[in-house]
């Protein structure tokens, strides 16, 4: 039987999700408003253009408004990891017949709302422990089989998640250390280290730093779009799937 309960708990899901959605219009107003304190591009000759931006960062104006940028994202990355971990808890419970938590997971924020910059290199560092909170798929389809359409979103948003993570996780195979000729990317790539598999040569002589350079591998160009994509999509598809989520408990509640 459902408890009294689920539908309280709903509620303050359902205003994490308001929380997490505003602190993301935050970063966008944050970005439009320092785009309209620098110069056009399109207003002005590449040079001039040049000129102008090299002299306006170095202005007061242009550090505020980066900082600003700054805050707003490392507040977005604590609401977003903390929804999903909301999210993932009350679906894990609802599927499996249980009461919900009392207290939802919190945005790990400094008392008085604090931003040092400690403290936001340490959320970038650890990208607010939004990898650990990514759900794996399957939950969902103990509430709604394939005929279900609420449970198939939310599978399908939990599979696009799984993909961002596997877009953070596979970045670092891409990479090549390389001899450039001059030209943008050209050169040739490091020979192999005799004795080693052609993956494990790789990795090798990128920690040993031959070469003279290092890139993406030409011909992974096309994959290192896509891993780059999902990799920051993340933070999107978190607020995307608690909205699935939300949708189906509340279907089922």
């Amino acid at each position: 039987m459902v408890g009294s309960r689920w539908p309280r708990v709903l509620e303050r899901l359902a205003h994490q999700l308001d929380e997490a959605q505003a602190a993301d219009r935050r970063v966008h107003e944050a970005k439009a408003t320092a785009s309209r304190q620098g110069p056009s591009r399109t207003d002005l000759e590449p040079a001039e253009y040049q000129r102008l931006r090299r002299a306006y960062v170095r202005t007061p104006e242009y550090k505020a408004a980066s900082r600003e940028i700054e805050v707003a994202v490392v507040l977005m990355k604590v609401h977003d990891a903390a929804l999903l971990r909301s999210a993932r808890t009350l679906l894990a419970r609802r599927a499996a017949a249980r009461q919900p938590p009392r207290r939802l997971p919190k945005p790990r924020r400094l008392p008085g709302g604090r931003v040092p910059d400690w403290w936001m290199s340490s959320i970038n560092t650890s990208y607010a422990g939004i990898w650990r909170a990514i759900p794996a798929p399957g939950p969902e389809l103990r509430l709604g089989g394939p005929g279900d359409p609420l449970a198939q979103e939310v599978a399908k948003q939990a599979r696009l998640l799984q993909a961002s993570r596997a877009g953070y996780r596979g970045r670092d195979r891409l990479y090549e250390a390389y001899q450039p000729d001059g030209t943008p990317d050209g050169g040739e790539p490091v020979e192999p280290i005799r004795g080693l598999s052609p993956e494990l040569s790789r990795r090798a002589n990128l920690a040993l730093g031959r070469g003279r350079g290092i890139r993406i591998q030409p011909s992974r160009m096309e994959e290192a779009d896509q891993l780059h994509t999902d990799y920051f999509a993340v933070w999107d598809r978190s607020r995307a799937y608690t909205a699935a989520v939300l949708a189906v408990l509340r279907a089922h509640v």
